[in-house]
């Protein structure tokens, strides 16, 4: 059955890039706008060690960015919900400031820390900041707070009573924070390579497109496409561990 649904995906597969090969070489479509799969298959044969390195850099950048920004999210997310007083007056300037398009605040990052990797890791580090905090504050105050009493009656020291209690109740909402939140930091970290840079996937993808390499455009987009769905399958992979670790949790 596996073996038959892999034949019949692969078949698929040919076929659609079959179809894309002959609406590009038939001139349906402009070969600037729509590059054809021959097309990206000499850019990966021609270039395939350029766009490598650049992948390399996108990644740690990406990497960096994540790691900063979880941290931060989540720590400042538990501080401020662990407080009504607290939570009630920074949660409303959260969602302002993360209401603003961040993009507008690049130029200054560029004029602060210039066009290298620093000023791409702070400004993904803006943009995966707040969803991250906000939901982990949404997280934290959503928990009820009959627990926590309960937590520290029967003597539970504050440590306990976060890593037992709080964590577990806030993790779902922490997780839909750190999908929204990962998601803009892949997002900003390409972006603003696009914008102003000296390597990254997203310089490549703009400096060939300048140039019409529409080939070499789409190896690019198809590379960042890759780091997306790698993302997303470690998070998918996160939640379903944190799933389990719940369930094991309730059980205990």
């Amino acid at each position: 059955m596996n073996r038959g649904r892999v034949i019949k995906s692969l078949v698929i597969a040919a076929a659609a890039a079959a179809l894309w090969e002959a609406i590009v070489r038939l001139g349906l479509v402009n070969a600037i706008i729509l590059a054809a799969p021959s097309d990206i298959v000499l850019a990966a044969a021609s270039d395939g060690e350029v766009f490598l390195r650049a992948f390399a850099t996108t990644v740690i950048e990406i990497a960096a960015a994540i790691l900063i920004a979880w941290t931060l999210g989540i720590v400042l997310g538990v501080a401020v919900g662990s407080s009504h007083t607290l939570a009630a007056a920074t949660a409303p300037v959260l969602s302002s400031i993360f209401a603003v398009p961040l993009i507008i605040l690049y130029p200054l990052l560029m004029a602060w820390l210039g066009i290298g990797p620093l000023s791409k890791v702070v400004f993904a580090v803006l943009s995966g900041f707040f969803p991250i905090a906000l939901n982990t504050i949404d997280g934290v105050r959503a928990v009820e707070r009959r627990y926590i009493v309960f937590a520290r009656s029967v003597g539970a020291t504050r440590l306990q009573t976060y890593a037992r209690i709080i964590f577990p109740l806030a993790l779902p909402a922490m997780v839909s924070g750190l999908r929204v939140g990962t998601g803009l930091v892949v997002i900003g970290v390409i972006v603003t390579e696009m914008l102003a840079s000296l390597g990254g996937i997203g310089f490549l993808i703009s400096y060939h497109r300048t140039l019409f390499n529409t080939g070499h455009v789409y190896f690019g987009m198809l590379l960042a496409l890759m780091m997306a769905v790698a993302v997303n399958m470690g998070l998918t992979s996160i939640d379903r561990r944190i799933g389990l670790w719940r369930m094991r949790e309730q059980d205990s």
